[in-house]
């Protein structure tokens, strides 16, 4: 009998974060863009995922980086590497592995430099 799992919609802050310990940096990564599809573009789309949407939130994430002055926390913006190919998703979703393996190495870098 189809028993429904909720999902938690509690918000962890950076202090409890830092709490775990105290070395620890936090990295907020840029958002990727989806091909506009059947749900995306059509009138009223079924998917906020639209470019102009996805470029606002990228925004705020750096924004909200900046703003919070902490040298702890980072935004890993990988826009140079995926949005030159952001429509080229065979699934309409999914970057391709060619490209999501660029991304994976530049993330490795930064990780590890920092």
């Amino acid at each position: 009998s189809g028993r429904k799992v909720g999902f938690s919609t509690s918000v962890v802050t950076n202090e409890e974060i830092f709490k775990i310990d105290g070395e620890i940096k936090l990295y907020l990564r840029s958002i990727h863009h989806n091909p506009i599809g059947d749900m995306i573009g059509k009138c009223q789309p079924t998917d906020w995922r639209s470019p102009t949407v996805i470029n606002s939130y990228n925004f705020i994430l750096e924004k909200l980086v900046l703003d919070a002055n902490n040298s702890r926390v980072d935004y890993l913006d990988t826009t140079f590497i995926t949005k030159p190919v952001w429509d080229t998703a065979y699934d309409w979703c999914h970057l391709p592995l060619k490209v999501s393996s660029v991304e994976a190495l530049y993330i490795a870098y930064v990780l590890l430099v920092n």
